[in-house]
């Protein structure tokens, strides 16, 4: 169906994508051989599909320009070409036939009659009165009745994926390369749901540049990119290609053994568990769905260590007051992970970490909740009952509570103690032992002033857990640990991190560049008035960037700070200057945060404040930053809640600020029996 609609309509081979993707919603709404009585879509979503809003692909259209985009004397309408049907609202996807750009819009009238074929006839000028038997006026279906992919079983179109190499022009582009949108199942109340999708939904004029430069380099270069958002999306997500992301992909995949061998060993774990039993679901109540979930593992290279599986709940469908009640869960703050490495470094404790299996399932549940049998591995004699958990599973509601509950009554009756500025840190002090346990979720950090004192905790926590013992502590929450007992020092970076980021957005061979921002430039918001068009994937580059910047690299914070205000709304000066900072991480990929002991008890900060430095809001921003034995242990940097009106009123905002993170690092030492030597000195300059 593809070939011929390509050929039929005269457009480029390059759009085949297009093309497939308007076969396949035809498809869904047509019977086949499999079911001749209805069509997919009627068989997903229980009702006939509308079909008035049709069209013949590659049509002659004219898409409506709105008054206020349009001068009294120019053209009321462009002249187009239909593609495809949007799929995140009610639009139509349109090759424009002056500049080859790619728009969604409603507003378009239709020439399906028209002799025309989009090679031909490239005209520029577009009249505002066309014969009426030529056009037909475009009629959009309701969301609710808007034709929309089916599940792989019912219609098998196969995933759609981008290649990370150069992309050739669209001329010499060959038909078989790799399609550049994912597939897509039907998600709940009858919505589409997409395995990649942008990250922002924006309706009416979105341009898309639709031609992709040639590159003299194999790498891939987000300088030049201009294509579909899409596909960066979907290259974005390929960057692991292994993984797999449902039970159905697992059983398509070249690591199918290693996938199915790391299910059977999740399984294996909840049977010991005791994690639920198979009943007949009483009346009147509701039953949670489940589902697989797979990741790779990869030690501090990027090579593969295991194959990770996890049947999760799907816990959205949880009723508050019925299926959950409490849900919080504390996670130990990175400041108190700097203040107890500082100590560590100071006072020479050994430092280890353990990472407990399957966690949550020691948590019990205390509601009485149903699930449905997992994919793969349903009772074959019991096929309809379903599961009444008895434990925490992944997913529910309170899972994570439930186990952090029972692993802090564990330590407490192990003699230790909650920090009441963290609860996640727990100290336990006697004549002969000194420790200190931090925990983030299932994986806990011990400190001791032996070895002994360690494996005695790790012994205490193997009788009612099982745990992983990690060794010496190397590599926390994607952060590189390098400790030198000779020096009386402990480094932490994430150089290993920057690396693979800066290969994924091809900055890898950039030149060296020495400053994260540009101090002879301000960034400003995006006009209301200016067309906001998702070229770039800046979003998830500020997320990865602001991870770094409060893990290990306060030279960022400001920076990233900066470039965080415009993740609504973002144009190429936003995107430059957070790649910017990028280039400056990568340049600068060996700095470490070094933990020592040089001036042991002191506990000093730095504050200060810029005066209406945001050009947009004119509030100014709050940077402070604490040492705890000469080593920096806490740092922030944060536009100020109101608009100062002095630079003095700025300066003592931020000094309040500094002062309140004193009074907590202050409370954090005096829990982990480590106070400052005297009075915390905060340094101003005004």
């Amino acid at each position: 169906m593809t070939r011929c609609m390509l050929k039929e309509s005269g457009l480029d081979k390059s759009y085949w994508c297009e093309a497939l993707m308007t076969a396949a919603d035809i498809r869904n709404i047509l019977p086949n051989a499999s079911n001749k009585s209805s069509s997919p879509h009627e068989m997903v979503f229980k009702k006939v599909p509308r079909i008035d809003h049709m069209r013949v692909f590659g049509a002659q259209c004219y898409a409506h320009v709105a008054k206020e985009k349009r001068k009294k004397l120019d053209d009321s309408g462009v002249r187009c070409f239909f593609l495809g049907y949007a799929k995140d609202q009610k639009a139509y996807r349109l090759l424009n036939a002056d500049d080859g750009s790619i728009v969604i819009l409603r507003s378009v009238t239709f020439a399906e009659h028209s002799v025309s074929k989009a090679s031909k006839s490239r005209d520029k000028r577009v009249f505002d009165v066309i014969e009426e038997e030529e056009c037909v006026e475009a009629s959009l279906p309701d969301d609710e009745d808007k034709t929309a992919p089916v599940t792989e079983e019912e219609l098998r179109t196969p995933p759609l994926r981008a290649q990370n190499s150069s992309h050739p022009g669209p001329s010499d582009r060959p038909s078989d390369t790799i399609p550049t949108r994912a597939s897509s199942t039907p998600g709940r109340n009858g919505e589409e749901e997409w395995m990649v999708r942008p990250v922002r939904k924006k309706r009416g004029v979105v341009r898309y540049e639709q031609e992709f430069p040639s590159h003299r380099r194999g790498h891939f270069n987000l300088d030049d990119y201009e294509g579909d958002f899409d596909s960066f999306y979907c290259f974005s997500a390929e960057e692991d290609g292994e993984q797999a992301s449902s039970y159905q992909e697992v059983m398509k995949s070249s690591y199918k053994e290693q996938w199915l061998q790391a299910m059977k060993s999740e399984m294996k774990s909840l049977k010991e568990h005791s994690t639920w039993k198979l009943v007949d679901m009483p009346p009147g109540k509701k039953a949670v769905g489940c589902k697989w979930v797979f990741k790779i593992k990869r030690d501090p290279s990027g090579e593969i260590i295991k194959f990770k599986a996890r049947l999760v709940a799907k816990g959205f469908t949880q009723r508050p007051g019925i299926d959950y009640n409490e849900t919080f869960a504390p996670v130990a703050r990175k400041e108190s992970i700097n203040t107890v490495l500082a100590i560590a470094a100071a006072e020479d404790l050994e430092a280890e970490n353990v990472d407990v299996d399957t966690a949550f399932l020691y948590g019990e549940v205390e509601e009485e909740i149903y699930m449905d049998q997992p994919d793969g591995f349903e009772d074959e004699g019991s096929p309809n009952k379903k599961c009444l958990l008895q434990k925490a599973l992944y997913g529910t509601k309170q899972a994570a509570r439930q186990w952090n509950n029972k692993l802090s009554q564990h330590l407490v009756d192990q003699g230790f103690k909650s920090s009441t500025a963290d609860p996640c840190v727990f100290v336990r002090v006697t004549r002969e032992e000194y420790s200190i346990i931090v925990i983030y979720v299932d994986d806990l950090m011990i400190f001791c002033k032996t070895k002994e004192h360690i494996a005695s905790i790790k012994n205490s926590l193997m009788e009612d857990f099982s745990i992983k013992d990690l060794g010496d502590l190397k590599y926390y929450l994607g952060i590189e640990i390098h400790r030198k007992r000779e020096d009386g020092t402990i480094k932490m970076n994430q150089k290993a991190y920057i690396k693979r980021l800066s290969e994924k957005f091809g900055v890898e061979n950039c030149k060296d560049m020495h400053t994260p921002a540009d101090s002879n430039s301000k960034l400003i918001k995006m006009g209301q008035e200016e067309a906001f068009v998702p070229k770039y994937p800046y979003r998830e580059l500020v997320g990865a960037l602001m991870y770094i910047a409060t893990c290990t690299r306060p030279d960022i914070a400001h920076a990233v700070g900066e470039v965080a205000k415009f993740c609504e709304r973002y144009d190429k000066s936003h995107w430059t200057a957070a790649k910017r900072i990028l280039k400056y991480l990568k340049t600068t990929q060996d700095l470490s945060i070094v933990f020592s002991g040089i001036n042991k008890g002191e506990l000093i900060g730095f504050a200060d404040a810029n005066w209406a430095g945001d050009l947009d809001t004119r509030r100014s921003t709050t940077g402070y930053v604490f040492f705890l034995n000469g080593s920096v242990i806490s740092w922030n940097s944060k536009r100020q809640p109101t608009v100062a009106t002095s630079s003095t009123e700025a300066e003592y905002m931020s000094l309040y600020s500094a002062t309140q993170e004193a009074i907590w690092l202050r409370g954090l030492l005096k829990d982990l029996n480590y106070c400052a030597k005297n009075a915390t000195t905060i340094f101003q300059d005004n």
